[in-house]
């Protein structure tokens, strides 16, 4: 890919491919997992895997410079700077926890931080280096895995957009949906931990206009999906959502 790289501390760290029509690939386990980030750490988090490409064995340690975030981030460089700890700080605190199943229900979760390296120097930019116990949802993946470009969750304003339309890919099997589209069904608890609301707006209502909706309305301004939504209900509690997805392109 044509990258430079630079020695940190002894280490061979390599420049950030800075193309985002790449593809993050993710295995359905990771994105089906808890995960806390902020906003422009959760993207930051999926510029980092971007960078691993077909045919890597291993997770290699990558630098990007403040321009090149800002750039990538779509924000002014002086507010990178102003906010770089708090990114930093915001990956290195809140791991992802990965789903374990068994017979169809979950059993526990394994707590897996992000990174074992991220931080900022003045004269080197942000060094991270995704965890290796993240080689299994990251490396060599063939099967049950989830792609789409990077441009697609970079331009999203809303951090639940890009958790529920990771959860949405994770679901359709092919790349083109029949001419009818198809219907996703994701039970509410399932979305609440995905998107670390679990606690966070209780009443359904409040969870609806803050997360569902947000979400939905993001999708359909930035992505080829056209995606609406019915409930299933259990009495008069929803707890599920049927989403309905459909190819929509953007002229």
């Amino acid at each position: 890919m044509g990258r430079g790289h630079k020695q940190i501390e002894g280490q061979i760290s390599f420049d950030f491919c800075l193309d985002t029509r790449n593809y993050v690939c993710q295995a359905n386990t990771l994105v089906g997992g808890k995960q806390a980030l902020k906003l422009n750490s959760a993207k930051l988090i999926r510029a980092a895997i971007m960078q691993v490409v077909k045919g890597d064995e291993e997770l290699k340690p990558y630098i990007i410079s403040i321009r090149d975030l800002a750039e990538l981030l779509g924000v002014p460089a002086s507010n990178i700077y102003r906010d770089i700890e708090n990114i930093t700080d915001d990956i290195i605190s809140n791991p992802v926890y990965i789903r374990e199943e068994r017979a169809g229900k979950t059993i526990r979760f394994i707590k897996i931080p992000w990174v074992t390296r991220c931080e900022y120097s003045s004269d080197i930019g942000i060094a991270i280096e995704l965890n290796d116990k993240l080689k299994p949802f990251l490396l060599n993946l063939k099967e049950h895995y989830t792609q789409y470009t990077l441009q697609e969750v970079l331009v999203m304003k809303s951090v639940y957009a890009i958790r529920i339309f990771e959860m949405i890919q994770s679901k359709i099997m092919s790349k083109i949906l029949p001419k009818d589209g198809i219907s996703i069904e994701v039970p509410v608890q399932e979305i609440r931990e995905c998107c670390d609301c679990e606690d966070k707006y209780p009443a359904f209502g409040n969870f609806k206009d803050k997360v569902i909706d947000k979400a939905v309305s993001e999708i359909n301004r930035v992505t080829m999906y056209s995606v609406n939504y019915s409930y299933i209900k259990e009495k008069r509690n929803v707890i599920g959502i049927i989403f309905h997805v459909n190819m929509c392109y953007h002229g």
